[in-house]
């Protein structure tokens, strides 16, 4: 198995040379030592006492053509400031981290998701940074190893198993001592080894609904024409309205680009996630390709997956290894998740808590999940209300996507680059800046991008439980239910807890 495997495409910020990593690319910044995997594209622009390194790519939805040399250079151009630079990252998207250096500040950020993952020490080592808390506990000098803290162990070895199969971590802690997290929206200031929120800096400002639907939807197609100009690119479509709404924005690049679903464990033929693209790229007369992902994975490769990312898993191994990197390595893989432009969680109640987040996390008995819950909450509430967010949108994008929805990015390194192009803090304030309970800005983008997109359904109910669901929605009986659902779980959590059942109240729904 080829050893350039191992970690593939991560990174480490270090206070001393390693000599294992001799064949990484290397990068001094004063005293410390940037550390790159081969395959990780680097760009580092210094101006005056600036400095600015990008880790990962960038793309420039405005200008599709510019390369990330020609991006960093402008960047570099327009900021004399940290402060500078975080509003003129906003405009473009990427999967990135980049590290900031001047006469005041030493800091590193990823891209607004933290698809580039990060993690940090709390404490001085040999190691600050790096993509993965084991590559850290790897290379740390003193060694750091796994936490004492019998919550998060607990939590670990129990709590998880039991959630989004055990792929779900809450908050910014982790499995080892004294190693965090970078959450979504925050920057690691590298000297005082604590992160610090960024973003957001302004209200998010009301948009006329069909001036967002034109900024969201120019800019998606301008970031495809940026991608397809730099890639050879794939991208899979399903019955839902993110890939959908990629495709519709890929119109004008349809044939630069390799459209497929992958036929996992979950899926057969009837499937509407193969059915339903399949008829609609038929009738647009564009190819489509179904992958078997079924077949036996090289042992070597297995255990060098698993221990290339902590929370990795086998759950998508067989694709990875046999539709990604038997067949597509050289491709950039588009997958989008744009469930911020819509109301996923609902609308929070008024005695919001951390037990309520717990629970929409699907951790109805974790003393930990609620206690980080809680512990966000009070960090992040007036943010939210200073700055006109909705709340419940923060929990999605910081607390899920920010910890769950990585791993498969993280996990694909191994074989494929993996992109999303609503990864931009331009387009999600865009889709932040409408209220989608009123009016839904992916129906405005089809019928802007691609009108005939339209005429196919959207996640048909497939099952007995799916159609009941809908129409309980659909008469209101969900809701109800769900109300006393929800009691029943605060009651059933507060008992086994044993926690005092004053105050407990109705939340709603969940």
């Amino acid at each position: 198995m080829n050893k350039m495997l191992c970690y593939r495409k991560q990174f480490l910020l270090a206070n001393g040379y390693i000599a294992q990593l001799k064949n990484w690319q290397h990068h001094k910044i004063d005293n410390l030592h940037l550390f790159s995997h081969p395959d990780i594209e680097i760009t580092r622009k210094e101006k005056n006492s600036i400095l600015i390194i990008m880790i990962g790519y960038m793309f420039d939805p405005f200008q599709p053509s510019k390369s990330n040399d020609d991006i960093m250079t402008d960047i570099i151009s327009k900021v004399s400031s940290f402060n500078e630079m975080i509003r003129t990252l906003k405009f473009y998207t990427g999967r990135y981290a980049v590290i900031y250096k001047d006469n005041e500040n030493f800091v590193i950020l990823h891209d607004p998701l933290g698809l580039r993952e990060i993690y940090f020490c709390t404490k001085p080592n040999k190691v600050i940074c790096g993509s993965q808390p084991n590559l850290l506990n790897f290379f740390s000098d003193p060694k750091l190893g796994v936490t004492h803290d019998q919550n998060i162990l607990h939590f670990y070895k129990h709590d998880m198993k039991l959630v989004r199969r055990g792929r779900l971590w809450i908050g910014d802690e982790t499995y080892y001592d004294s190693i965090k997290h970078l959450m979504p929206n925050h920057y690691l200031d590298c000297i005082s080894l604590t992160a610090k929120r960024y973003w957001p800096r302004e209200k998010i400002k009301k948009l006329d609904f069909n001036t967002a639907v034109k900024q969201a939807s120019d800019y998606l197609k301008g970031t495809l024409k940026a991608v397809t100009s730099r890639y050879d690119v794939m991208m899979a479509v399903t019955s839902g309205k993110d890939s959908r709404s990629l495709l519709a924005a890929s119109r004008e690049v349809q044939d630069r680009i390799y459209y497929f679903i992958n036929k996992e464990q979950n899926l057969n033929d009837d499937s509407a996630d193969i059915c339903i693209p399949q008829d609609m790229l038929n009738k647009i007369k564009i190819p489509f390709h179904i992958h078997d992902v079924s077949g036996p994975v090289d042992e070597e490769f297995k255990k060098v997956f698993l221990n290339n990312v902590f929370m990795s898993s086998e759950l998508i191994l067989p694709t990875i290894y046999n539709v990604y990197y038997k067949n597509h390595q050289e491709k950039l893989n588009l997958l989008g998740v744009g469930e911020i432009g819509r109301d996923y969680y609902g609308k929070a109640p008024q005695d919001l808590d951390g037990y309520y987040l717990a629970r929409c996390l699907k951790y109805k008995r974790s003393r930990y999940a609620t206690n980080q819950c809680e512990k966000w909450l009070q960090e992040t509430r007036v943010i939210a209300e200073k700055f006109n967010i909705d709340i419940m949108k923060l929990v999605l994008w910081e607390l899920l996507l920010g910890n769950w929805g990585v791993v498969g990015n993280s996990e694909s390194d191994i074989a494929i680059e993996e992109f999303d192009p609503y990864n931009s803090h331009y387009i999600y304030e865009t889709m932040l800046s409408v209220n989608p309970a009123q009016s839904d800005i992916f129906d405005g983008m089809f019928k802007l991008m691609w009108p005939e997109l339209l005429d196919y359904p959207f996640n048909p109910p497939e099952t007995l439980k799916d159609r009941m669901k809908l129409w309980s929605k659909q008469t209101g009986i969900f809701n109800i239910l769900q109300r006393y659902i929800y009691r029943y779980d605060h009651w059933r959590y507060r008992r086994l807890m044993g926690l005092s059942q004053r105050g407990t109240k109705d939340k709603g729904m969940v």
